[in-house]
């Protein structure tokens, strides 16, 4: 088939979840015999470096220019569209993209309001919308009042293993080189909706029970790019800054490898978790979670089995049970069994590729039966 990917990019290495998907979705896909290309709808920052994934054909227009890139993809008549984007859509791509055999996949609870991107019109004209959790498809179902298919995350459980291969990068190999330090991964980009607003709190309460221990928070906030300015600033201010190992920045590759050098992964933003990628990772890595029970969390984390289900605030009873599973090894060690089976049975890698295939294989088939969609120049 060929699979045209419109999304506001494919980047992982700030951990974002839905780049982080749709571009190990493009590989495998492109791996598996497809013909992939995407259409990239938001401009890279410049903090950030463009990746391609292997196998992916990438177009990055202009704002400017992307009503013509959008035409010229289409001209080449994909089999499926598959929609990510949440940047703004003109009123031309809107119209297009209505008669493509579309799927609206929604990694997060965008598409409920009307004036939000893409517009809830085309969310409803897309012939199948995806949601990556039964808690996001239940919402989006209600916002929506339309079918909404549920197709979970998958990880390389090969890739993604207390064993994994050595990094690349120093700051990474500083950390997978040196693994007798106790140490924290903060879960996912530091967002506030992540529980960023809190980080340096829990560092300090982590630090009072188990006195050298180390927070790792890895990727950044589209929204605000300059946070990691701001807890290192308050870490200064702490005293904590040797404790505070900040990576904005890394590779899909080396991601594997930062899992391995960490002990224990929270997640303590109190906002609902939408999908659980970054969860997935962790307990395919081996690393037992504690998290705030909200949104996703609770299908993928089973309390007591995976991890422990802990509300984020407040901090203390929150950083206490991380203290917990940092001294005791030998639970330690069993939560880390129980997470890294979890994974191989529940987030396989290949079950999601083939879900996602099925889904490919049914819009097309209604398209075939409706005839090929209309292409409108700019």
């Amino acid at each position: 088939m060929k699979v045209l990917f419109i999304a506001d990019g494919l980047e992982s290495a700030e951990l974002e979840e839905s780049g982080s998907w749709l571009g190990e979705l493009a590989e495998q896909l492109a791996q598996r015999g497809h013909r992939v290309s995407a259409l990239c709808t938001r401009p890279l920052e410049p903090w950030q470096t463009a990746e391609a994934p292997t196998g992916v054909f990438i177009r990055r227009p202009s704002p400017e220019g992307l009503d013509s890139a959008l035409y010229q993809a289409l001209e080449q008549r994909p089999d499926i569209v598959h929609l990510a984007a949440t940047t703004a859509l003109s009123a031309f791509a809107v119209q297009s993209l209505s008669s493509a055999p579309l799927i609206a996949d929604l990694h997060d609870f965008a598409s409920l309001g009307p004036e939000r991107e893409p517009p809830q019109r085309l969310v409803l004209s897309a012939r199948v919308r995806v949601a990556h959790s039964a808690y996001a498809r239940d919402r989006l179902v209600a916002g929506l009042g339309a079918p909404v298919a549920f197709v979970p995350y998958g990880v390389d459980a090969l890739r993604f293993t207390p064993d994994a291969g050595a990094p690349l990068a120093p700051e990474v190999a500083a950390l997978f080189g040196d693994r007798t330090a106790r140490r924290v991964l903060f879960l996912g980009p530091p967002t506030q909706a992540r529980g960023a607003g809190i980080i340096c709190d829990l560092l300090v309460a982590l630090h009072a029970r188990v006195p050298g221990v180390e927070l790792v928070v890895a990727g950044r906030d589209h929204g605000d790019p300059n946070g990691h300015s701001v807890l290192l600033t308050e870490a200064r201010e702490l005293g904590l800054t040797a404790l505070l190992r900040l990576l904005p920045s890394v590779s899909r590759a080396d991601l594997p490898a930062l899992l391995a050098s960490c002990h224990v992964a929270v997640a303590p933003g109190s906002a609902p978790e939408p999908g659980g990628l970054a969860l997935m990772q962790a307990l395919a890595a081996g690393l037992p979670v504690v998290a705030h029970p909200e949104g996703a969390t609770a299908e993928w984390v089973g309390q007591g089995r995976e991890g422990l289900l802990i509300p984020g605030r407040p901090v203390g009873t929150f950083a206490h049970s991380v203290a917990a599973l940092l001294t005791e090894d030998a639970t330690r060690a069993a939560y880390a069994d129980r997470a890294r089976l979890a994974a191989m049975e529940r987030f396989d890698l290949e079950r999601a590729l083939f879900a996602t295939e099925e889904l490919y294989q049914e819009v097309h088939a209604a398209g075939q039966g409706h005839g090929a969609f209309r292409r409108r120049a700019a």
